[in-house]
């Protein structure tokens, strides 16, 4: 693979929406000049917008922005149009980075396509989060003792994901690229780094229970085996009123629990018989975003050090398939008929 410097790469920024603009930000982050990064977007209020806030160049067809000969594309569009666009990227052995895919459409002519000459990234961006990579940091410690099973629940009201513009007009309210659909694979992504174990097993629920106009389900509920032996509960719903990502985490000698709100994680050690509270970073949040940019920034950052040949990127298509299809098992199980109990 060719050696390229940081601040020579030029990107393709293909999607100029929300995550299209958050990784414009991320290169720019990172020192990256506004020169050698070009916006793709269909929409003319995406492009202009982009232009005036990151002082970029942006395009309005594809094959203009390919004729600018990239060096590595950013992929965020819906996910129902990733595949078109990583192809186009292997097949003429670029470097790309795409946003979580929610299909395995184009993954056996990708594999065709690895060949290391270029780097194929899907993303990974909660192994970034402090609190994340803090749990990773206490499991391996051992100070849980052997990891037994957790609950995880993760809710926001659909419409307020994006409150500058109509929930209902957006991919994630479609029932192919649905929100649960998308932040599923998600959710399991940073579980399996925490446990470093794959999921095995899978049950589900998948359901609409809401009456908000979309076709998307609004409740994934998950029961996962790991081939460790760990066992998850996984709730992912776009109803809660009040943005809520909370973790419990069980094992042989203790318990931990992170709320995604709060700065910090409690542990209780039953050596100990008593709690304490982890204090984490406070990052810095975009206007109108409930996250913070620094694990975006961190993700991208790790893009462009495996791009310049300084490290591998810690997360494979190949890892991503095994969660697609624990998400894949989870809506097989979750559209049977249920077992009705007996009266």
């Amino acid at each position: 693979m060719a050696t390229l410097l940081k601040n020579n790469i030029k990107f393709l920024q293909v999607g100029l929406g929300s995550m299209g603009k958050r990784r414009i930000r991320n290169l720019l982050a990172l020192g990256i000049p506004s020169v050698h990064i070009v916006g793709f977007d269909l929409a003319a209020e995406r492009r202009q917008e982009a232009e005036e806030k990151y002082q970029i160049r942006t395009v309005a067809d594809f094959s203009a922005g390919v004729a600018t000969q990239p060096d590595a594309y950013i992929i965020s569009t819906p996910p129902d149009h990733h595949a078109e666009y990583f192809l186009h990227a292997a097949r003429a052995k670029k470097h790309f980075f795409v946003e979580i895919p929610t299909s395995d459409e184009g993954y056996n002519e990708l594999y065709s396509l690895l060949d290391g000459s270029f780097v194929g990234a899907p993303s990974c961006t909660y192994r970034f989060h402090p609190a994340v990579k803090k749990i990773k940091q206490i499991v391996e410690s051992g100070a849980l003792g052997k990891i037994y099973l957790y609950n995880c629940h993760l809710g926001q009201y659909l419409p307020d994901w994006h409150p500058w513009e109509d929930y209902r007009s957006v991919f994630f309210a479609q029932k192919s690229t649905g929100g649960c659909r998308e932040m599923m694979p998600y959710e399991l992504n940073w579980q399996s780094y925490i446990l470093q174990s794959w999921p095995v097993v899978a049950k589900g629920l998948t359901k609409k229970v809401s009456d908000l106009d979309m076709p998307a389900d609004d409740v994934y509920s998950a029961l996962v085996v790991f081939d460790n032996g760990a066992i998850g509960n996984v709730v992912i719903e776009l109803l809660s009123r009040t943005p809520k990502r909370t973790l419990r985490l069980i094992g042989s000698l203790g318990t931990l629990e992170w709320e995604w709100q709060e700065n910090y994680i409690r542990l209780f050690e039953a050596k100990n018989k008593s709690w304490q509270e982890i204090n984490l970073a406070v990052g810095q949040k975009e206007q109108n975003y409930v996250v913070t940019e620094d694990m975006y920034i961190e993700e991208i950052e790790h893009f462009v050090a495996a791009i310049t040949g300084n490290r591998l990127f810690p997360y494979t298509f190949a890892d991503d398939h095994k969660l697609l299809r624990t998400l894949f098992a989870i809506e097989r199980n979750g559209q049977e008929p249920a077992a009705k109990v007996e009266q």
